[in-house]
């Protein structure tokens, strides 16, 4: 006997309901197993597409995170090697003091001049100073060695362009510092000048700190009062000149740690938002999905234990 259109039609009701309570509950217990709330786009088109463009972004802000983590340690090796240059060259200062006065011997300024050439090999050593990626510090964009020296003998920078720059919002931050920047330039001689006078001191030359370390050395050792004098002046005067200009050079270096150092906290506060922003549409919550777990698991099984009483029912279990 075919049963009447509204028993089939409740019967094909009841079994849909069923079916659904079912796949809720399946998708619950996978919510919950693998610990996302949506798991196709189809689940909900719009925050699907909302979690990709998040995800892009937290993973160009990773990117960019390594960027100024590696210029912040860069920066912080150049400050730590521009430090020990600038306490060289302070040392230097005393020594030249020293070796003016008058009262020394010829003896006492070459033990002098011994201790400059120490300073000198020591700074010349910190310039050739790596970071952490075996980058030169002080060579721009150039490799090592920082600074040759030439036919005279003078120390030249044998670095390429500017320090790497980071990218961040609205800027980009050196990281680092050039020689020619830090420790000055020797200027060329004069292929038009006439020849030195045997008789009368040189003029004042400028130079940068090694050269200048080395000139120091060299005026100690002059034996002529005239020459010694003004050689002492000149070489006074440019270390002089070396110690504030390292300083002001320590100074930038310190400026752009901390500009890097804002951007990285702006950049941890952005990550920390987009990964919440990330959670709250993907993760789910163990709490409600637990609860909604138990709600449907009893609701289905009352469906299930109602849909079985009715199926039973006809007019001998009722006579019965």
């Amino acid at each position: 006997m075919i049963p009447p259109l509204s028993a089939r039609v409740g019967h094909d009701a009841a079994v849909r309901r069923l079916k659904g309570l079912s796949e809720q509950l399946a998708q619950v217990q996978e919510q919950i197993s693998t610990g996302k709330k949506l798991q196709k786009p189809g689940d909900d088109a719009i925050a699907f597409a909302r979690i990709a463009t998040l995800r892009r972004a937290n993973d160009g802000a990773e990117v960019q995170r390594k960027a100024m983590d590696a210029a912040s340690a860069r920066l912080s090796a150049s400050e730590v090697a521009l430090a020990g240059i600038a306490d060289l060259a302070a040392r230097a200062k005393e020594l030249a003091l020293a070796g003016r006065n008058g009262a020394l011997n010829a003896g006492d300024r070459t033990v002098l001049a011994l201790e400059v050439r120490e300073l000198l090999a020591a700074a010349r050593g910190l310039a050739e100073a790596r970071g952490a990626d075996g980058e030169a510090l002080f060579a721009g964009v150039g490799l090592a060695p920082t600074f040759t020296d030439d036919n005279e003998g003078l120390a030249v920078w044998a670095g390429l362009g500017l320090p790497p720059e980071v990218a961040t919002i609205g800027r980009r931050i050196a990281a680092g510092i050039a020689g020619p920047e830090a420790f000055g330039v020797t200027a060329p001689l004069d292929p038009l000048a006439p020849p030195p006078d045997p008789e009368v001191p040189p003029p004042p030359r400028q130079r940068n700190v090694f050269d200048s370390l080395a000139h120091l050395a060299d005026s100690l050792e002059e034996t002529r009062p005239l020459f010694f004098d003004a050689a002492m002046d000149e070489a006074i005067a440019a270390i002089d000149d070396h110690v504030g200009g390292l300083a002001g050079a320590q100074a930038l270096l310190g400026a752009r740690a901390a500009r890097l150092e804002a951007e990285t906290e702006r950049l941890d506060r952005s990550q920390l938002e987009m990964k919440s922003s990330l959670s709250k549409l993907e993760d789910t919550d163990m709490t409600e999905a637990i609860a909604r777990l138990d709600r449907l698991s009893v609701v289905l099984e009352a469906a299930q234990a109602s849909f079985a009483r009715v199926s039973r029912l006809s007019l001998w279990d009722d006579i019965r």
